[in-house]
């Protein structure tokens, strides 16, 4: 009975293997029909990421220095007081991310090549937003972390996710093309860190206080990962301080970590660049050693071998890996209401490949591939916006900034539509429960719920209609339907077009009927 029982056992785990065995996804063939409208909104240079801010508008940095505050009808606005960087190659104006307490603290985070004597670094900095009229500026700049050994390399990382809870920032470190520190636990190069939300190591790390070498050394980029072994040694760099690397590590083994995002369910996951073939799709778990760059599934671009991870049952595995690669650019997860079938859903975004790619997930650790578009031009980035449209940036000088919304809805400006042409309403229209549905309509045909919150349908960037009754009365309401305020209580304009002439008066007063029954909670 117990030799059953311990076979039973035995074909369970390897049934359990094979079910999360890894999945080359680099031969997927791109699906020839969008389901989605693309439109041209402007033009940047060499744009890297998009930041969007709760009204709407955009942060987009520019690889070779600038940061722009962008509106969705493309008009730019420079930001002053940036940081200086070194544009070279792959380094830059790198990334931009709010913070998850923006609302209160105003904060922006940047990720960028700091220039130095010798070479370049990457930083991570944080700056207050000040937006005027006509202006904009970062106040306060602060670096809160750097990689102080600078020198030669691309593959700077520079990705950011705030934890779910809102307390940790979790930051990408490249190998910068040096290959072997991402396998020394005293440099914070090929790692993924864990940080507090101004720089320092975050408790409950891996190895939480524990410090490293007083000194490492530096190499220059080496040809492939067996001459990486034995690179010269071009500069010995003394850290100023205790060396915090280990107490900042959360996971190690990492190549150009260009994606990050924590899912619904609260995993994280990595998105990275592989040499020749092997890009990563990679579960991240603390303390886990992903293996770059002693396994890859792919090999050196001088054609040089590197073992197989299936070699190496102590270095954990890709969930998903691209050979031939796809170049990722960046990783993020859905959450809107414009493909609502999309909500929970990841996207990543393809450089080489010009591919936008939608990855699903099974709540256990597994994920795969669903579609993947050719968009005909180099994805650096995809992000959605507060109303759920999709918005991409093209890697080019100029890269195009671009839209994405559903086959069939007007394209020309985000802002809401006008109402479809109304039935007849009947004398008792208001009080039966057609009358609800044709209220019901009337608000999703004028896409309020791209702004507004009804229940738990809609989005947040205009305040939720429940309890609007209670908090206004029905000529304040009628007055901001009719008539809008220019600018909302924020001093941003106000997208809300003036629906005077595109209701009826029996429409009206259903819809303001309908608005003072909601109750003030979903």
């Amino acid at each position: 009975m117990m030799k059953h029982l311990a076979i039973a056992g035995l074909l369970l785990a390897m049934a359990s293997s094979n079910a999360s065995a890894q999945v080359n996804a680099g031969e997927q063939k791109s699906d020839p029909n969008l389901p989605f409208t693309v439109t041209q909104i402007t033009t940047l240079s060499l744009p890297w990421k998009i930041a969007f801010l709760p009204d709407g508008r955009m942060l987009i940095t520019e690889k070779v220095g600038g940061l722009q505050l962008v509106t969705q009808q493309g008009t730019k606005t420079p930001v002053a007081n940036i940081p200086a960087v070194l544009w070279k190659g792959q380094g830059g104006m790198l990334g931009v991310y709010l913070s998850p307490h923006y609302a209160n603290d105003h904060f922006v985070y940047l990720t960028y090549s700091e220039p130095g004597d010798d070479g370049s670094s990457l930083a991570l900095a944080r700056a207050q937003l000040k937006i005027g009229t006509d202006s904009a500026s970062l106040e306060g700049f602060q670096v809160i972390w750097r990689d102080g050994e600078r020198g030669n390399g691309g593959q700077f990382g520079a990705e950011v996710a705030f934890s779910p809870d809102s307390k940790y920032l979790f930051l990408t470190v490249g190998d910068r093309q040096r290959m072997t520190p991402a396998q020394d636990p005293n440099q914070p190069l090929g790692k993924l860190l864990r940080l507090t939300l101004d720089g320092k190591p975050a408790p409950g790390n891996p190895m939480a206080g524990k410090t490293g070498a007083p000194t490492v050394p530096v190499i220059d980029p080496p040809s492939d990962t067996e001459a990486a072994k034995t690179a010269p040694v071009i500069r010995t760099y003394t850290f100023p301080g205790p060396n915090l690397s280990p107490a900042e590590t959360w996971a190690s083994g990492m190549r150009t970590p260009y994606g990050l995002a924590f899912a619904p369910d609260g995993r994280l996951w990595e998105l990275e660049h592989g040499p020749r073939g092997g890009d990563e799709l990679n579960l991240i778990e603390p303390g886990k050693n992903y293996g770059w760059p002693l396994v890859s599934y792919g090999m050196n671009y001088n054609g040089v071998p590197i073992a197989s991870p299936d070699t190496r049952p102590d270095l954990t595995k890709p969930v998903i890996y691209w050979v031939p690669v796809i170049a990722p650019g960046n990783l993020m997860f859905y959450k809107g209401a414009m493909f609502p079938q999309w909500n929970g859903s990841a996207f990543a975004s393809g450089l080489a490949s010009k591919a936008l790619i939608r990855i699903t997930f099974d709540g256990k650790g597994g994920a795969q591939t669903a579609e993947r578009w050719d968009m005909g031009f180099r994805v650096r980035d995809v992000e959605v916006a507060p109303d759920g449209a999709l918005w991409m940036i093209e890697d080019a000088r100029p890269g195009g900034l671009f839209r994405a919304t559903p086959l069939g809805m007007a394209v020309s400006a985000p802002a809401p539509q006008p109402a479809a042409p109304a039935a007849t309403p009947t004398a008792s229209a208001a009080a039966d429960a057609s009358s609800t549905e044709h209220i019901k309509s009337v608000i999703a045909n004028n896409n309020c719920l791209l702004c507004h919150r009804v229940g738990r349908d809609g989005g947040d960037i205009a305040p939720s209609l429940n309890g609007v009754g209670t908090r206004l009365t029905a000529e304040q309401i009628r007055a901001a339907i009719v008539s809008p305020p220019a600018k909302t209580r924020a001093g941003t304009p106000n997208p809300m077009p003036a629906y005077g002439t595109k209701l009826s008066e029996e429409d009206l007063r259903n819809l303001l009927h309908y608005l003072s029954t909601l109750p003030a909670v979903p």
